[in-house]
């Protein structure tokens, strides 16, 4: 039969693929390959895990950032990464060796977005948030309950809860937990009131980090570990740049983000890709918990964030270096030795070095006389009540600002 099919005169690919190989060698071992992460890069079970464990646990000894004994709160939100993260960290505190094992003092927070992430009904949201405490509780490790709401206000309503025997005890913990409804009310009423979905995932982003550092300093911990991995930041990357929050790259997705002070957060999992993620979960049956997000069943350009995460990901199907590209590209930039030093001025939201000139205008624009965004700065400024804030704010914290409506409740809080 001609290699080219009767329909169409299109090549027939079925010699083509029996000429592949089916099966490979592990990289390391020479075994049977059971997992592919990437073309060049086979292992066996064994060998992906001692690989996945010591590309966690090195990534942490060339920082040193860890000392022996810190306390260090683990940010659980249900999701592959921070499952993954979790189990890491326990099975690092119960090495076998004292050489080798994780010598710090975990904690564990959760924080409840229902107030302004809908998707589930009481019921079902109910269950879901059982479900990840449930699987914070079996740690064993310290875990703290907060709700968004509580950045906005000058109390936490944070419960921590102790390792529970029984499912009930997670579910009364669950129940117990208490909540401020005129902060839930002013922040469900801030999200309502957001002109597009962009400035809505940005500023829950903001809020989310405030609150981690806040927890994390009224129970003494120094560092906050996030399982943001390195598809997450590569996606992060292109948003920022898009989103004009250039010059707070090195913070938003460096290894360590040192901008506010005594709490660092640290992002452990940086080096590791979705796929590797989810290797690791399917060999040690992790499972993980389903929460809703802004983007949850939205259109592909409702958001720069959404938008560029179908991009991402769509290339990386294909050529599988596009996220490694767009992460090793960004991480090479590193913040300003100008921005380091103690007097210079950090915007009031997301504490970045202020690239701006007081004016809610990048300095650039500035250097530069370019009358269209010195027009479009003022009309920002102009939309805000409080033009005192508009001038603390960096660049891409004005551009969420004028996308929101009334803000004194949010310049409050924060």
């Amino acid at each position: 039969m001609d290699s080219t099919s009767a329909c169409g005169g299109q090549p027939d690919l079925d010699p083509l693929r029996k000429k592949l190989p089916t099966s490979k060698n592990c990289v390391r071992c020479g075994k049977a390959a059971v997992l592919v992460v990437q073309t060049s890069a086979a292992f066996c079970r064994d060998c992906f895990l001692n690989y996945f464990t010591h590309k966690f646990r090195s990534g942490l000894g060339k920082t040193r950032i860890l000392q022996p004994g810190e306390k260090v709160l683990l940010a659980f939100s249900g999701g592959p990464a921070s499952v993954a993260l979790l189990n890491l960290v326990k099975r690092g505190t119960e090495e076998g060796t004292q050489k080798k094992r994780l010598k710090i003092e975990p904690g564990v927070v959760f924080i409840d977005e229902s107030s302004v992430v809908q998707g589930l009904d009481v019921d079902q949201q109910q269950k879901a948030v059982q479900a990840v405490c449930k699987i914070a509780a079996d740690t064993g490790f310290p875990v703290y309950n907060v709700m968004l709401e509580d950045v906005m206000t000058g109390h936490s309503s944070d419960s921590e809860m102790d390792s529970p025997e029984r499912e009930e005890d997670v579910e009364r913990q669950v129940k117990s937990l208490s909540t401020d409804d005129s902060g839930a009310h002013k922040l469900k009423t801030l999200f309502e009131e957001a002109k597009s979905l962009t400035a809505k995932e940005d500023l829950l982003q903001m809020l989310r980090c405030k609150l981690l550092v806040k927890v994390a300093r009224t129970h003494g911990y120094t560092k906050v570990m996030v399982g943001d991995s390195g598809t997450r930041l590569s996606i992060r990357i292109m948003t920022d740049i898009a989103q004009g929050r250039g010059a707070a790259l090195p913070l938003n997705t460096g290894f360590a983000d040192d901008r506010h002070g005594d709490v660092v957060i640290v992002r452990p999992m940086r080096d590791f890709i979705a796929k590797e993620i989810s290797m690791y979960n399917n060999i040690y049956q992790l499972e993980s918990v389903f929460l809703p997000t802004l983007t949850t069943k939205v259109a592909e350009k409702a958001s720069i964030s959404h938008l560029t995460e179908t991009f991402i990901s769509g290339l990386q199907v294909n050529f599988p270096s596009t996220v490694s590209t767009v992460f090793r590209t960004g991480a090479k930039l590193c913040v300003s030795q100008g921005s380091k030093q103690e007097g210079h001025k950090r915007c009031d939201m997301c504490k970045a070095p202020l690239d701006t000139g007081g004016q809610g205008q990048p300095l650039q624009s500035q250097a530069s006389g370019d009358g269209k965004d010195e027009s479009v700065a003022n009309l920002r400024t102009e939309n805000n009540s409080d033009k005192q804030l508009s001038s603390s704010l960096c660049h891409g914290c004005v551009l969420t600002m004028s996308e929101l409506g009334d803000c004194s409740a949010l310049s409050a809080g924060l």
